[in-house]
């Protein structure tokens, strides 16, 4: 995935189902579970956070000061012919 950082990105109030979060330290997806519960999941690790039962609770319980809503794109490298 490639994060595009243009520098200009809201901070973050609310979390919604695909959004990509950069914080000083990392970045992050929110994201809805199997289980229909939601979580963060690490970009550069792989880490998924706990599971809340609503994107409010996850915000509450994990949000940190700093945080902004970023653009991402996917980006698949393959064999070139």
């Amino acid at each position: 995935m490639k994060i595009i950082d243009k520098g200009s990105h809201a901070p973050v109030t609310e979390y919604s189902v695909g959004d990509v979060i950069q914080d000083g330290f990392s970045a992050y997806m929110i994201v809805k579970t199997s289980s229909e519960n939601y979580a963060a999941v690490g970009l550069g690790d792989g880490y998924v956070s706990d599971e809340y039962g609503s994107l409010k609770e996850l915000y509450h319980e994990t949000h940190v000061s700093g945080e902004r809503k970023v653009k991402a794109a996917v980006v698949i490298e393959g064999e070139e012919s």
